[in-house]
């Protein structure tokens, strides 16, 4: 199964990022590859759901998440975040100002895909 992959929530498609228990290569290949899926949405329409949970982070991996995100401001309607502990919260907010995204931060999948599918 790909890391990447388009999950369906109430009638909507989301585009979920998995970072679940990523190391850092594996989480700079994954990104590459939602990048490439991201970029073939209508400009303002993506919804993506970003799993972080137990994640491993460095300075590379911020700096490719932040690259990532600014990269597909133009496609994305809503990002949410679910796994993110204390520290992925200030990447999180970090990545936010960046970009002036409204991203969001949730416990849960389900809350995250029932607030992406609200806008």
């Amino acid at each position: 199964m790909s890391c990447t992959e388009i999950v369906h929530h109430k009638n909507k498609s989301i585009v979920l990022v998995n970072l679940a228990n990523c190391s850092p290569q594996s989480t700079f290949t994954i990104l590459d590859e939602a990048a490439d899926v991201i970029a073939k949405s209508a400009p303002k329409s993506a919804l993506i759901l970003t799993d972080s949970t137990n994640a491993t982070y460095n300075s590379e991996v911020s700096t490719a998440m932040k690259n990532f995100s600014a990269k597909n401001t133009p496609y994305v309607k809503g990002s949410a975040v679910v796994g993110a502990d204390a520290m992925r919260k200030v990447l999180v907010a970090a990545i936010r100002v960046a970009t002036k995204r409204d991203i969001r931060t949730f416990d849960t999948r389900e809350q995250a895909m029932d607030w992406l599918v609200s806008l």
